[in-house]
């Protein structure tokens, strides 16, 4: 039976279930890693998390996901096996609560509609990667339809190879069954989130944006629930 994302979210903030803490610290991690599993079994979301042993525990790293729902905030959070930072677009930054609390826990908002903006924060974002933090990014920009892969964006590939730190592919399955975009009902059910080797730094985005949407591919199809 189907559970309606808005009104969950809502009771579940009144609550103090979902955390004002922030992902960028280790004690932060934990308590939102902790605070979204509960909300994800609220919802009725069995989550299994696979190979989070082969992401390097230090050093910088680019992660990026394969976005395909709203779910995914939650589900992240709860799977992540070290302190990250993120890039967040326009519809995050409007949204009441969370884009403020982003702004101001160390997040980057990259607005790729001004040149002006986004440029200088993925340059940043580069930089905090090169020096040792860790920062997910979604190549594709928005959320899918139907959970095909969309075309990867060139400013999550420029911001990788300008970091020249390895790329973790976070392939999570099953959030279109879950919560397809254009609806609030979340479905209960499995979802997996499958992390692959890093990839080595690449020079050339065009490159990397082949690989990585090949990783994805080959992770959704080797780890596809039955």
């Amino acid at each position: 039976m189907g559970r309606d994302l808005v009104p969950m979210l809502a009771r579940l903030s009144l609550h103090r279930v979902l955390p004002i803490e922030s992902t960028t610290s280790v004690d932060g991690l934990a308590f939102t890693g902790a605070s979204f599993g509960k909300a994800l079994r609220h919802f009725g979301v069995e989550l299994t998390v696979l190979r989070a042993d082969v992401v390097p525990r230090e050093g910088g790293l680019v992660l990026m996901w394969n976005q395909e729902s709203h779910l995914d905030h939650l589900v992240l959070a709860s799977a992540m096996p070290r302190p990250f930072f993120s890039l967040y677009n326009n519809a995050i930054a409007r949204f009441p609560f969370y884009g403020e609390h982003m702004r101001t826990t160390g997040h980057v908002h990259v607005d790729r509609n001004d040149e002006r903006q986004w440029r200088p924060a993925v340059e940043a974002s580069a930089r905090r990667v090169r020096e040792g933090e860790c920062v997910l990014v979604s190549p594709e920009g928005t959320r899918s339809w139907d959970s095909r892969l969309l075309p990867m964006k060139r400013g999550a590939m420029s911001m990788a190879t300008e970091a020249q730190r390895p790329t973790v592919c976070v392939t999570v399955i099953g959030r279109h069954a879950r919560l397809p975009r254009g609806s609030p009902i979340v479905r209960s059910g499995p979802m997996r989130v499958v992390f692959s080797d890093p990839i080595e730094p690449m020079g050339d985005a065009d490159a990397l944006a082949v690989r990585v949407a090949e990783t994805f591919t080959r992770l959704k199809d080797r780890f596809a629930l039955g």
